[in-house]
């Protein structure tokens, strides 16, 4: 009976301090990353009294809205080869356009905690106008050897398919070394121009 008790005890107390925790983290506005007009300095996602900041992933709803009315657009051609179906793919072929939309969707969106608009001009997605859709092609091919050459190569490695994706470094923020992890360390020098 004690023991019911101390656990039913234990849940409650897990349950408050759950539901504390969840109404203490804050959404990141629309309209930009941490680090813009009123965000913290360098970008970094700001937490509690010792406690690492989760980035909390703002976007999903845009972006889910979007990628359905983008499927919806394709109809039946969202299960066809996506290189048929996008113009400009250069690194994700061999998978079907829904896919491609998926993985953009759940995988960069959220890794780095951005809108649709961070690689791609609404509307024109297939146009190579901004940089960071060659960066994104830039960090597949990195992953890509990271997970295909450099941890193969790595002995006595304790994980069967040992591998690397967008989240490990990002951790739902836009530049690497500004997510959680480092929320301590001082932003990087201005670049030299």
């Amino acid at each position: 009976m004690r023991r019911i008790l101390g656990g039913l005890i234990a849940t409650a107390l897990f349950a408050v301090t759950s539901v504390t925790y969840i109404t203490s983290l804050h959404a990141q506005p629309p309209g930009g990353p941490p680090g813009g007009p009123g965000g913290p300095p360098g970008g970094r996602p700001q937490g509690g009294p010792g406690m690492m900041a989760a980035p909390i992933d703002s976007f999903v709803s845009e972006r889910d809205s979007l990628v359905k009315e983008i499927l919806g657009d394709l109809g039946p051609k969202a299960s066809m080869p996506a290189e048929s179906v996008f113009k400009h793919l250069k690194v994700v072929k061999g998978r079907t356009a829904e896919q491609v939309l998926m993985m953009m969707n759940r995988g960069f969106g959220r890794s780095l905690g951005v809108r649709c608009q961070h690689c791609h001009v609404l509307g024109h997605w297939g146009d190579d106008d901004k940089n960071t859709k060659q960066i994104a092609r830039d960090m597949m091919a990195m992953t890509g050897k990271i997970n295909d050459e450099l941890l193969p190569a790595i002995k006595n490695i304790k994980s069967d398919h040992p591998g690397v994706g967008c989240f490990d470094c990002h951790h739902g923020v836009a530049r690497p070394g500004f997510g959680p992890r480092n929320q301590n360390a001082p932003p990087p020098p201005p670049a030299n121009k």
